[in-house]
C-alpha cells in the first residue's frame, strides 16, 4: 500500500510540470535528478546534483512566451527568496547560469511558481582513502569498519526551511555463510549493506567466514562513472553460527504402542531414540550439546561433544536440548534452536480375550496396549502352570500357539513385570480367554 500511495504522491507533485520542463546541465557532468523529494517539501521542480559550478545552467521551458522571472532562496525557506537577474529568455524558454549552488531556485510564470534545489557535489565530494577492520575483541554480532576519507552530508531544504538529506548510498560488500535447508550446508554467499552517509565507523553484521570487505560509492560518483572503492584485505572471521537438526527413529511395527509417532513434537512414548546432528561455521572450534530440565538452561542435566549424537530418552517428562558453539577464544558463542523432547506418562493394559486361528488378521494375536514402557517381561501359563509363551518386548504378542500348534480354547493366565519411563515398576496378572473351535 505504501508504494501505491507514494506513486500517486509523485504524480501530484510533478503533475503540474507536464507543460513546463526543467533541465539542469553543465558542471562537467550530467546533472543527477534521480532523487524525488517528498511532496511536503514543496520542491515541485525537483532536486538536482551538479558535479561543479563550471558552466552550469538551469533551463526552464514555460507554457507560453510570457515573462519568466527567477529568484533564489536558502535554508531559511522560499519566503525569503531574493530576485536573480541575468537569465536569457528565448520564446517560452529561459536559461539561467548557476552562479551559486546548495540553494533553491524559483522560476515564476503567469502567477505560478516552480521550486527546485541545486546541490554542488564539489563542495562535499566523497573521498575514500582506505578501510580497515577494528581490532576490538569479541566482534560476535557486528563488525566495525574504520573508513579513512571524507564526505559531508548532501543537504537540501524544503520551501519552508525544513532540512532534508540526499543519501549518498555507500555499499559495503563481503562474503558470509548462509544456512541452506535443502542441502543441509552453510553456503558462502555474497552480502551487501548500504549506508546512507559517509562515516568514519560503519558497523555491519559480522561475517561467518574469512573475507575481505570493500566499500564503494557513492551513488553520485557511480552515476557519473567515477565510483571509488577501497578494501580491507582478508579478514579472519571470529563470529560463529551453529545449526542443529533432530530426527527421531520410530517403531513402525509397534501398532499397539500409543504415541509412538508424534507429529507435533519430539518424544512421545519411551524409549524414544533421537539423532542430533550438528552443523557449524568456519570459526567454531568447540561444540557441546546441552540437556536441561529448564527451558532457560539454568541447570544442566548432561553435556556431550559429539557432532552426531544418538540419544535414547527413557524418563517421563520434558527435556530441553540445544547445541552451543564457541570460537577459539571462547569470546563468541552461538546457539541452535532449542528442541523440546516430551516423554509421556507410562500406560500398560492387557486384553482378556482373543480368538487365534479363526479370522486371520482380526483379533488373532494377544498384545498389550502400552506407552512409555522401558522394561518388559511377560509369561503366559495354562491352568496347570505350564508356560505356554514368554516374550520381553511390549510390541510383541502371543499367537495362541504352543510348540507350533494352537492351544485349546479356554482360560490361560499371564504375568507381566514392567517398568515405566517414570521409573516405577508395574506388575500385572490376569486371565486370557481363548475363543475358537477345537482342532
Amino acid at each position: 500500500m505504501y508504494r501505491i500511495l507514494f506513486f500517486w504522491a509523485s504524480l501530484l507533485t510533478f503533475g503540474g510540470l507536464c507543460a513546463q520542463q526543467i533541465a539542469v546541465s553543465g558542471g562537467g557532468k550530467q546533472a543527477y535528478d534521480g532523487h524525488i523529494p517528498e511532496a511536503s517539501t514543496g520542491l515541485n521542480g525537483g532536486v538536482f546534483v551538479i558535479y561543479s559550478l563550471d558552466n552550469a545552467t538551469i533551463e526552464f521551458t514555460g507554457e507560453d512566451d510570457s515573462l519568466i522571472s527567477w529568484s533564489r532562496f536558502g535554508p531559511s525557506g522560499a519566503a525569503l527568496a531574493t530576485p536573480v537577474t541575468g537569465a536569457v529568455q528565448n520564446g517560452s524558454r529561459s536559461t539561467l547560469s548557476i552562479t551559486e549552488a546548495d540553494c533553491g531556485y524559483i522560476a515564476e510564470q503567469n502567477g505560478r511558481s516552480y521550486y527546485m534545489w541545486i546541490i554542488d557535489y564539489s563542495q562535499a565530494p566523497l573521498i575514500l582513502n582506505g578501510v580497515s577492520v577494528s581490532n576490538d575483541p569479541g566482534q560476535c554480532e557486528l563488525t566495525t569498519l574504520l573508513l579513512d576519507g571524507s564526505g559531508g552530508k548532501l543537504n537540501y531544504y524544503s520551501i519552508n526551511g525544513a532540512p532534508k538529506d540526499l543519501p549518498r548510498e555507500l555499499t559495503i560488500s563481503y562474503m558470509s555463510l548462509v544456512w541452506d535447508e535443502e542441502s543441509l550446508l552453510y553456503i558462502q554467499t555474497a552480502q551487501s549493506e548500504t549506508v546512507d552517509d559517509f562515516s568514519s565507523t560503519i558497523q555491519v553484521p559480522a561475517p561467518l567466514c574469512n573475507t575481505d570487505f570493500s566499500v564503494s560509492g557513492d551513488l553520485l560518483l557511480n552515476y557519473w562513472g567515477m565510483g571509488q572503492s577501497v578494501s580491507t584485505g582478508e579478514y579472519i572471521a571470529t563470529a560463529i553460527g551453529v545449526t542443529a537438526i533432530a530426527v527421531q527413529d520410530y517403531r513402525e511395527d509397534a501398532l499397539n504402542e500409543d504415541d509412538r509417532q508424534p507429529t507435533e513434537y519430539l518424544g512421545g512414548s519411551a524409549p524414544a531414540e533421537i539423532e542430533f546432528q550438528a552443523y557449524k561455521t568456519d570459526a567454531v572450534t568447540h561444540i557441546e550439546w546441552e540437556f536441561s530440565d529448564k527451558e532457560d538452561f539454568s541447570s544442566t542435566l548432561a553435556r556431550y561433544n559429539d557432532e552426531t549424537l544418538r540419544y535414547t530418552f527413557r524418563d517421563e517428562g520434558i527435556t530441553y536440548v540445544r547445541l552451543v558453539g564457541s570460537n577459539s577464544t571462547a569470546e563468541c558463542q552461538a546457539y541452535s534452536e532449542t528442541f523440546t523432547v516430551n516423554i509421556g506418562e507410562p500406560r500398560l493394559e492387557a486384553p482378556n480375550i482373543f480368538s487365534p486361528g479363526t479370522s486371520p488378521g482380526v483379533n488373532d494375536e494377544w498384545k498389550v496396549a502400552y506407552k512409555s514402557i522401558v522394561d518388559f517381561k511377560c509369561w503366559i501359563f495354562n491352568k496347570w502352570g505350564v508356560q505356554m509363551f514368554y516374550f520381553d518386548s511390549p510390541d510383541q504378542g502371543w499367537d495362541g500357539k504352543y510348540r507350533g500348534k494352537y492351544v485349546d480354547p479356554g482360560v490361560y493366565y499371564y504375568v507381566i513385570e514392567a517398568k515405566g519411563s517414570n521409573g516405577k515398576k508395574m506388575k500385572l496378572k490376569g486371565h486370557i480367554n481363548i475363543l475358537r473351535g477345537k482342532d
